[in-house]
């Protein structure tokens, strides 16, 4: 009971005084804040909407949806106690289910077996980098009911307004890279049904601009979509699974590398799957915020963890599966190479028209991943500062669309390479981000008062972010220690086996709790915050 009060006594409105009293002008009621009408972050954004006559006709023309047609007409503001519609709370777990339960995951945990591996030792590292790398995004999802805030506006209270700007831009790099693989493999899909009459590019389009529409619409509609989306795609890889099984590799077991080529290959597949995993922490909380402050914080992380790993292992371990048919079956293998994942899957349904109606239904289950990507990152640049934040989301949701589908249509032929490159990459910073924030909440925070939520935009009573900042860049730097990419190889890496082992995220989790305790230490004796 004790501990359960001390969490509640986390989350208040102005400063906390002694014996869990409260200094500020604003409502407080129970353990519910209410959002302080003199917030001078949200009358300075609104100033500049009013006092630009293209701004504030985008802003009225949100309102004017969101009137009509309910679409969410707020961007990243935070969300007070008595302004919030919570979803069902099963949502915490149908959401990611939806997002996953995709074929993404596939051309992803293929490398596993062109790794050199077996299919039961890419099945096992998959599991286990799953289990573990999905702790942290279960963790900081838990910072967004009680405080209404989405993610990277909490990690304000570790990083600062600055540090957090930069952890933004980050998080749309992941966010933008997993919407190309999902837009990229969505449109193979769709060129392969059509027998190549529709051009990848084309396909590419139809996948973007249908996860803009549903982006543009906001929360609610993301919300009702993820719940049932999830439903399809698991009947359609279940599926895929039973009749795919017939190309299964005949010596699962047999793995291509030995000794320590071995063991190299072992750390790199475990670095990318850990990183699909953990890239998750820096959006989680986004799509909570509407949930009461006093949601069990228990129940958002074991709802939101099982949310995420039971599909990451379902789709990650079919991938691995489908790696041993590329590296067994010669004609299949030369699909793949040739036409994409997403011809691959096609070959391996049948008959023909069952294939063909099943691919067209795959390809809109990648929706969910670009509209919760291309979302996220939208919120991402408002925090950006109070200009970007004056322009309306469904803006930004328009512009990063536009860039996805750039990106995809120039990648659209290297796909195996931008997977390879950059997934293992994003595990490094979001580790470090997920790291940062845990410390700083279960150290730092009830040693400084708890998090005082009319200050999230105020930069004089914001961290002023130098230890969350130098930390976050120490864990990237170490990580550049023991990273295996095919563009560069660490010195440590290229001492385990011929082709390298990655062992960057062990660097990066030593290394930033080593490091961010020292830093912060300093930061608050000498600047006081």
């Amino acid at each position: 009971m004790e501990i359960e009060q001390e969490q509640k006594s986390l989350w208040h409105m102005g400063v906390m005084l002694h014996e869990g009293s409260v200094a500020s002008h604003s409502e407080y009621n129970g353990n519910t804040a209410i959002v302080d009408p003199e917030d001078e972050g949200e009358k300075h954004m609104r100033k500049i909407q009013e006092g630009n006559s293209l701004l504030r006709s985008l802003r009225n023309f949100e309102t004017w949806i969101d009137r009509r047609l309910g679409v969410e007409a707020m961007g990243v503001e935070r969300v007070p106690e008595e302004k919030r519609r919570p979803p069902q709370i099963l949502n915490m777990m149908f959401f990611w289910f939806s997002v996953l339960l995709s074929p993404t995951l596939i051309p992803i945990s293929i490398l596993g077996p062109i790794f050199g591996l077996s299919v039961h030792t890419s099945v096992i590292l998959t599991i286990f980098a799953a289990l573990t790398g999905t702790v942290m995004p279960a963790f900081t999802a838990t910072l967004s009911p009680p405080s209404g805030l989405r993610q990277i506006a909490v990690a304000r209270y570790a990083f600062g307004i600055w540090g957090a700007k930069l952890c933004g831009f980050l998080n749309i790099i992941v966010n933008g890279g997993y919407a190309v693989i999902a837009a990229v493999v969505g449109g193979q899909l769709l060129v392969a049904v059509s027998d190549d009459s529709i051009p990848l590019a084309a396909g590419i389009v139809i996948i973007v601009g249908i996860g803009f529409l549903i982006s543009f619409c906001g929360f609610a509609l993301i919300h009702h979509y993820e719940r049932y989306a999830w439903i399809l795609a698991l009947v359609l890889l279940s599926v895929t699974w039973g009749q795919s099984a017939r190309y299964f590799t005949p010596t699962p077991g047999h793995s291509t590398v030995s000794g320590i080529d071995y063991t190299g290959a072992c750390l790199s597949y475990f670095a990318v799957i850990f990183g699909v995993a953990c890239s998750w922490c820096p959006i989680a909380g986004d799509y909570y915020i509407h949930y009461p402050a006093d949601t069990s914080k228990w129940l958002v992380f074991s709802l939101t963890y099982f949310g995420q790993v039971l599909p990451t292992i379902f789709v990650g371990t079919l991938g691995n599966c489908f790696g041993g048919i590329i590296m067994s079956n010669d004609a299949l293998s030369t699909i793949y190479n040739t036409k994409g994942t997403g011809a691959l899957i096609l070959a391996t349904l049948h008959p023909t028209g069952w294939a063909k109606f099943a691919c067209t239904l795959f390809a809109l289950t990648f929706l969910a991943n670009v509209i919760a990507n291309i979302y996220s990152s939208a919120l991402c640049i408002q925090l950006w500062g109070k200009h970007f934040l004056a322009v309306p989301r469904f803006m930004w949701c328009g512009l990063l669309s536009i860039v996805v589908l750039v990106l995809a249509w120039g990648g659209r032929n290297k796909l195996e390479k931008i997977i390879d490159n950059l997934l293992s990459i994003l595990g490094y910073w979001s580790l470090a981000f997920g790291l940062i924030l845990a410390i700083e909440h279960f150290w730092f925070r009830p040693r400084l008062g708890g998090y005082d939520l009319s200050a999230w935009q105020d930069p004089q009573r914001m961290p002023i972010g130098l230890a969350g900042t130098t930390a976050l860049l120490i864990g990237i730097g170490f990580s550049f220690l023991g990273m295996k990419q095919t563009w560069y190889s660490s010195p440590v890496a290229k001492k385990i086996g011929a082709s390298g082992g990655d062992v960057g995220d062990y660097l990066v989790f030593a290394s930033v709790l080593v490091f961010y305790p020292v830093l912060r230490k300093l930061e608050i004796r000498f600047v006081g915050r």
